[in-house]
């Protein structure tokens, strides 16, 4: 944070645009794999209670909620609006009166959003059944997995448009901008920056790897543990 408050407006700038364009694609993966979620369990589980499913095991804060859910509503209806048939010009005015009939405080993405997630209290741990707990942990783990590798190529991005730091303090920099917890943080670090290592550094010797490799598959298949 003390970069920022130091960097002159041009690099500002460039963080701010940076920044903007990382969590774009962080909201895309999120719109995806919630998606595809609810098509995976589209046949047990209604479109509200599997984004309630994703919104707590990948443990979004109210506001990411409503982002991806808004998002993933909208992307539900461009689906819908694809197979459906245009609306004649009297069917376009009587939706344009509907929706100038609505209350005010309902008006807006923000507020249908909040709406739509009051109504998502309902937890469904308790009655599912083992097959469909398995889908779910399956596809979380795929979504976990597949924000991690995101946030690498953010950290990446950010090392690319902010040339002037090192890599370390660039990754560093992207990872306090996202607010990402402790443990996927670092992580994302080591990752993003094994990424640059393989780049600049010279390669592994590697004989050298080769051999730690057969070691340790002769150690597991003998199940000598090194001391």
């Amino acid at each position: 944070m003390a970069l920022m408050k130091s960097s002159p407006r041009a690099r500002q700038r460039q963080v701010d645009l940076t920044t903007a364009v990382c969590q774009e694609r962080i909201l895309a993966a999120h719109v995806q794999h919630v998606l595809a979620l609810v098509d995976l369990i589209a046949d047990r589980v209604p479109f509200d209670d599997a984004l309630d499913i994703y919104v707590r095991i990948l443990r979004l804060s109210p506001e990411q909620a409503r982002n991806v859910g808004s998002r993933a509503l909208a992307e539900l209806g461009r689906r819908d609006g694809a197979t459906r048939t245009p609306l004649t010009e009297t069917e376009l005015m009587h939706e344009r009166e509907e929706q100038e009939e609505e209350p005010a405080e309902s008006n807006g993405a923000q507020a249908r959003a909040d709406a739509l997630f009051s109504r998502l209290r309902r937890r469904v741990r308790g009655r599912v059944q083992e097959d469909l707990r398995h889908r779910i942990s399956l596809a979380a783990a795929r979504t976990e997995d597949e924000l991690l590798a995101t946030h690498v190529e953010n950290a990446l991005l950010f090392v690319r448009s902010l040339d002037e730091i090192d890599e370390p303090e660039a990754v560093e920099l992207y990872v306090d901008t996202m607010q990402l917890p402790e443990g996927p943080s670092d992580v994302i670090y080591n990752r993003a920056l094994r990424l640059v290592a393989d780049q600049v550094l010279p390669p592994l010797p590697a004989i050298a790897n080769e051999a730690a490799l057969e070691e340790a598959e002769h150690n597991m298949a003998t199940g000598d543990v090194p001391s």
